[in-house]
């Protein structure tokens, strides 16, 4: 298989994406210790979900020499998150590559985490634009709780969100909130509080990009970029 050939994955690719994946959030954990700390089994999962995407024929799983996307179709989007292109100075070409057939296909909301800048660049090189960005900040002091209830809503004045768990292949230690509103300091720092003292070990705060009032006010109050989330243009 030449470097630009694009190819469906196969159960036979697995031992290779699993690897690289691993490595991958070996390096992404050194930008977020906290917000990207691997579980301890998360190899273990994140193959048997491998797995069952190769094996599904709903599911776009393609690969290249140095590189794979795992596409998955939600609500109307074709999202693109399980992606590793390593060595990174192939995302310009087989990354690339790999995105214009999965946007072939429909319509791409891709997920790239802040600190991979060869990522962020195919996005932008493919034409591709921020639809929504995740910030984080760690919770202080952690309380050794896990309280994900039958009613995880946190709601303050001035703000409010929910208690989520992280995803399977990550353990930042207890739930995420996840702020969906925020309308003030003061409300944000009462909702991390409250939430903090239900287990919450990390804050994240989706903002639009247009919106940079909110983006000054989570600089402001200790929150960090983590994530963008791109899309075609509408």
């Amino acid at each position: 298989m030449s470097a630009a050939d694009v190819r469906p994955l196969t159960a036979d690719d697995l031992d290779w994406v699993v690897e690289v994946t691993r490595q991958r959030r070996e390096r992404l954990v050194t930008h977020a210790p906290r917000f990207w700390r691997p579980a301890a089994d998360a190899t273990e999962r994140h193959r048997a979900f491998l797995a069952h995407m190769v094996a599904d024929e709903d599911t776009l799983t393609l690969r290249t020499e140095h590189g794979y996307l795992i596409a998955v179709e939600r609500a109307g989007r074709l999202v693109v998150d399980d992606m590793v292109v390593d060595p990174p100075e192939h995302w310009a070409t087989e990354g690339l590559r790999l995105l214009e057939r999965a946007g072939s296909t429909g319509r791409l909301r891709f997920v790239v985490p802040a600190a991979e800048r060869e990522r962020m660049d195919a996005a932008l090189d493919l034409g591709l634009e921020p639809a929504e960005v995740w910030w984080h900040r760690d919770l202080e002091p952690p309380t050794g709780l896990n309280v994900v209830s039958e009613d995880p809503s946190m709601s303050v004045d001035g703000a409010a969100g929910q208690l989520v768990p992280a995803p399977p292949v990550y353990d930042p230690g207890g739930p995420v909130l996840l702020v969906t509103s925020v309308e003030s300091a003061d409300a944000l720092t009462r909702i991390q509080q409250s939430a903090a003292r239900r287990g919450a070990t990390v804050a994240v705060v989706t903002q639009d990009p247009a919106d940079t009032a909110t983006a000054a006010l989570l600089a402001d109050s200790g929150f960090v970029v983590t994530t963008y989330f791109f899309a075609a243009p509408a």
